[in-house]
């Protein structure tokens, strides 16, 4: 069922923000989930088309792939701090798109807690 809600949503779907990356929102039973697949296939591409991204990538996968004790040092930790430096990691929002997408966190948030206070200790109930 599930899967089904997934899919339907996907069909149905209508961005929040439509550039320069079209971002989504669908609501959860906890929150909401914000999809950035567009941003997603855009960095993906990027790494393709670049060489030497798409080597530093294949540098971080050999370092990961190594057989070493763990001594609390990860050495691909610096290649991916090149790697996230070289592509970025902010979407960028433009004009009236900082209000549509924050409207519609607002929209799928779920409702706050009501708290009903107890009685307090020591009072005889009435």
């Amino acid at each position: 069922m599930n899967r089904v809600r997934l899919y339907l949503h996907r069909v149905f779907r209508r961005p929040v923000i439509t550039g320069p990356y079209r971002l989504y929102v669908r609501r959860t039973p906890g929150g909401a989930m914000l999809d950035v697949e567009h941003y997603l296939v855009a960095t993906i591409h990027a790494i393709a088309d670049n060489p030497d991204l798409l080597g530093l990538l294949d540098e971080i996968v050999r370092d990961r792939a190594e057989a070493r004790a763990h001594d609390g040092w990860e050495p691909e930790d610096c290649l991916v701090e090149q790697l996230v430096a070289a592509l970025g990691y902010e979407l960028p929002l433009h004009g009236p798109a900082v209000g549509h997408l924050a409207d519609r966190l607002r929209a799928v948030a779920p409702a706050p807690a009501v708290v009903i206070p107890g009685q307090r200790e020591g009072e005889a109930a009435a």
